[in-house]
């Protein structure tokens, strides 16, 4: 890329931009995808592609912003990667609390049933 305060523009620079914004919209294509293998593919080529080309980058905007992207596409991974231990914890939560209850109104209908008894 040109340096920051340069506005000439290079024939290099024109390339590089198509292949950022073709890369980009492959990755668009894959991250609205409902699919959570293809989600995660293009979340993984985004932190690649973001992590080679950030070194590059002269303007602090730009890197700002890519730095955001890279942040976001961690966050969304680990929050994908998890889900799993998420659902664990959850079905083990609402399992013993349903368990719990149905002890209690059994034990409730036992008490009920002896007092009616006597």
């Amino acid at each position: 890329m040109t340096n920051a305060n340069s506005k000439d523009v290079t024939f290099n620079d024109i390339l590089q931009y198509e292949i950022i914004k073709k890369t980009y919209q492959n990755i668009i294509t894959k991250l609205n995808s409902r699919n959570l293998k293809s989600l995660k593919e293009g979340l993984r080529e985004l932190l690649n592609f973001v992590r080679d080309i950030k070194n590059n980058i002269l303007d602090k905007r730009l890197r700002r912003m890519i730095q955001y992207q890279q942040k976001l596409a961690k966050r969304l991974l680990l929050i994908i990667n998890i889900r799993y231990v998420i659902f664990f914890i959850y079905k083990v939560l609402v399992n013993t609390l349903v368990s719990r209850l149905y002890e209690s109104i059994r034990t409730l209908l036992e008490e009920v049933s002896n007092v009616i008894r006597y």
